[in-house]
């Protein structure tokens, strides 16, 4: 998963936006800070989006000018999950209950500061009647 960044130079500042996260603002004071920032503020942007149980936009194709920003296949993973979860109205009680365990580990499941194992994600899909595959490209 790799999001399309716009990065403008400002001065000293390097400002960063992406056309699929509008909320996306970000600086850094080169451009490789600028770079490295616009993965933190979009796993920002990620977190704003699941606090307001809204679907998080997937990335679109890069366009002239533009950087593509790496997301960890570990996050990537969660947000595909939440998005089905929202998408087949699961909640994460009910994802938990699923899973025979309790909500906290629910909550932990979708956190993306929380390193969770991959094999707990794939589980997760499993019990949403998905499969999680992973391409080389």
């Amino acid at each position: 998963m790799k999001y399309a960044v716009q990065i403008v130079q400002e001065g000293d500042a390097f400002l960063v936006s992406a056309r699929d996260l509008p909320e996306l603002n970000s600086v850094g004071y080169s451009l490789e800070e600028a770079l490295s920032e616009a993965l933190d503020g979009i796993e920002t942007v990620f977190m704003l989006y699941m606090d307001d149980r809204k679907a998080i936009p997937l990335p679109s194709d890069q366009e002239d000018g533009e950087y593509l920003v790496h997301v960890p296949v570990l996050v990537a993973s969660k947000i595909y999950l939440y998005n089905e979860m929202l998408d087949q109205k699961v909640t994460k009680a009910e994802l938990a209950r699923r899973l025979g365990g309790i909500q906290k580990n629910a909550d932990r499941l979708l956190s993306l500061k929380h390193g969770t194992k991959i094999e707990a994600v794939e589980d997760a899909f499993k019990a949403l009647g998905k499969e999680l595959k992973i391409q080389i490209a």
